[in-house]
């Protein structure tokens, strides 16, 4: 606790002849001390109601998070993660690096810790990725489309893409990742009368300009990816697209542009969110502050505008909360980076009218 500036007993007895002066100077500095505090207290709350302003949805509007939630530690830390869920109360979850062996009812319990309320989830995985399967869930009625499960890599692009890597990592981990297939999946989620096509992605990482073989790679990602999703809306009509995952965009937006567009009517395109964390100026996604990169967006978030407006869209982590929201939740300022090096985007939209011709 922080307290004004008294003086002891033994301080006036040492500076008598200062008497005069220094009962001047402790009621100046009592008075200083005391309008500070008194100035400062009153923006305690409308920061807090500020904070609980950026969490509250409105009635009109449906939430989409999206997360890399860094394999295990999706399961290792699942009180922390239940707590963002419960704190964000999203409709659609869309996550990345879900590993191998896990199963919806494993995804479903970190989303409530009461098994009712857990058992409201609906969830599906994908079965391509690997360690980097993706995941939906909503508490909406959803199915998974086939297009967009076990996607898998065409053998033209794959022998393209062979002559580039070097033959010791190829052998080591490339060809066993490439015959694991695309970590994408999708799913049809139905909102009261109108049906939302949600994808959620995660592209090849890293990549350097001498030999950048992974940037091919995530191009024939990008490509399959938005073929599949045409081979969705030849079959079905859906009313939107939301679609997000780790880009990993180290090299060129080559990757983004070829999975953004261009879509059949009404659909048209693609477009990215424009995701500021809570301070309301940073914009990164993947934390690089424990490697030789800067923090940069690596994770995006797309809906397409012909059907949805984003009336809310935050980067959160941890380190932007007051203590009073931390506190709560068990919450540390540090919580962020020990659960992923991503952080979650969190997307609420309003429907709006198809463009008219």
């Amino acid at each position: 606790m922080i307290k004004p500036p008294f003086w002891t007993r033994a301080d006036y007895q040492t500076r008598k002849g200062d008497l005069p002066r220094l009962r001047l100077l402790r009621r100046l500095c009592t008075f200083a001390f005391l309008l500070a505090w008194g100035m400062s207290a009153p923006f305690v709350a409308p920061v807090q109601a500020a904070e609980e302003a950026a969490f509250t949805k409105e009635p009109d509007a449906f939430r989409v998070l999206s997360w890399n939630v860094s394999q295990e530690n999706f399961f290792r830390y699942a009180a922390e993660f239940r707590a963002f869920f419960t704190l964000c109360v999203p409709d659609i979850l869309l996550l990345d690096e879900i590993p191998p062996g896990r199963g919806p009812a494993e995804v479903t319990s970190i989303l409530s810790a009461e098994k009712s309320e857990a058992a409201a989830w609906n969830a599906v995985i994908g079965v391509a990725g690997g360690h980097q399967r993706g995941a939906i869930a909503s508490k909406y009625p959803l199915e998974a489309v086939a297009e967009l499960d076990g996607l898998k890599y065409p053998a033209h692009a794959v022998a393209r893409l062979k002559p580039m890597v070097p033959e010791s990592i190829w052998n080591e981990r490339v060809k066993s990742s490439l015959d694991a297939g695309i970590p994408v999946m999708g799913a049809i989620v139905q909102i009261k009368n109108r049906a939302v096509l949600a994808v959620t992605v995660d592209l090849q990482c890293c990549g350097n300009p001498t030999n950048n073989w992974p940037e091919f790679r995530r191009q024939i990602e990008a490509q399959e990816t938005r073929s599949a999703i045409h081979r969705v809306l030849a079959r079905r009509k859906v009313d939107a697209i939301v679609l997000a995952g780790d880009l990993n965009l180290v090299f060129s937006a080559t990757p983004l542009a070829i999975l953004t567009n261009p879509y059949p009517e009404p659909h048209f395109a693609l477009a990215p969110v424009n995701a500021v964390h809570l301070d309301g100026t940073e914009v990164w996604t993947w934390d690089g502050r424990d490697s030789p990169f800067p923090s940069r967006p690596l994770d995006f978030s797309f809906f397409t505008p012909a059907s949805l407006k984003p009336i809310r869209s935050l980067v959160l982590s941890t380190e932007d909360f007051s203590r009073e929201l931390l506190t709560p939740r068990g919450f540390e300022s540090g919580t962020s980076r020990k659960l992923s090096d991503h952080l979650p985007i969190l997307v609420d939209y309003r429907w709006q009218e198809p463009l008219r011709q």
